[in-house]
């Protein structure tokens, strides 16, 4: 039988392909995915054809597949950035992992009705501070992997069907044994120090802003920041506010202060990276 979205609501479930039908009619799961893999290489794809072929319905959202290479603070900051604007049952799946293959765990962890699947390296636990960690387990259970999993790609061979069998249904529990000791990272904060409050670009997006780890609370007036060699004195409300090619500062839809330069990159301009430090005094 081939179904139709016309026949769907006369299916009244009674034939051979009730169960399917019934599936298709529920709620598609969700699972994002924030990786440094790149989209170079196949490895993306292939963690995508291992979650479909466990959960077809699965609805996959990419958050962000480049991460620089191993920097996990950086990963758990974009992740914490995206994580508000999906529903309660969201999967997300994350893989920053210079460890794999080592003693590091393999751990999912619920929080606030999300679970999280990935490396236990801190990537969670820095992002999640902020809500709080519920349960987490270690993925212990071997049926829930691929068969003889690659020592280097426990994204594709771990992770992977583990957020497929868990939007498939399986039981959180059944993953593996709960455990109450997991690595603690966290997201920098600024610092007040003898020439303000010192902080530092966490950031850079596809625009060539740098993003910091300043927000509203830490601005006062008047108002002066420094990143690299420049200093810039005004607050802007949005990015067409100042002259074209100006350097300009404004809180942005992350609540995070961010210099832009209107009509360019800010990075380029300023020649600074993420972890340049930033200064308001």
């Amino acid at each position: 039988m081939v179904f139709t979205i016309e026949n769907f609501s006369n299916l009244e479930l009674k034939t051979k392909n009730s169960k399917l039908a019934e599936r298709i009619l529920m709620k598609r799961p969700i699972i994002t995915l924030l990786t440094d893999f790149g989209t170079k290489d196949t490895f993306v794809g292939s963690m995508k054809g291992v979650i479909l072929d466990i959960c077809p319905e699965a609805q996959l959202v990419d958050l962000t597949h480049e991460v620089p290479p191993q920097a996990i603070t950086t990963g758990a900051f974009l992740l914490k950035s995206a994580i508000d604007y999906f529903p309660k049952g969201t999967i997300h799946l994350a893989v920053v992992d210079p460890g794999v293959g080592s003693f590091r765990k393999a751990i999912a962890v619920q929080s606030r009705g999300h679970t999280f699947v990935g490396p236990d390296n801190g990537l969670f636990s820095a992002a999640l501070k902020e809500w709080g960690i519920d349960r987490v387990v270690e993925l212990t259970e071997k049926k829930f992997h691929l068969k003889n999993p690659s020592s280097t790609f426990h994204g594709r061979d771990i992770f992977a069907p583990v957020a497929g069998y868990l939007a498939k249904g399986t039981p959180f529990a059944k993953l593996g044994k709960k455990t109450n000791h997991w690595v603690w990272r966290e997201i920098p904060k600024p610092f007040k120090a003898s020439a303000g409050w010192t902080g530092e670009v966490m950031w850079i997006d596809r625009f060539g802003n740098l993003i910091t780890n300043f927000q509203k609370q830490h601005l006062s007036k008047p108002f002066r920041l420094k990143v690299g060699k420049t200093v810039v004195l005004s607050l802007a409300n949005h990015y067409a506010e100042a002259k074209r090619g100006t350097v300009i500062a404004l809180l942005g839809s992350s609540g995070n202060l961010e210099i832009s330069v209107n009509g360019g990159s800010a990075a380029q301009k300023l020649g600074v990276g993420i972890g340049a430090s930033a200064v308001l005094c």
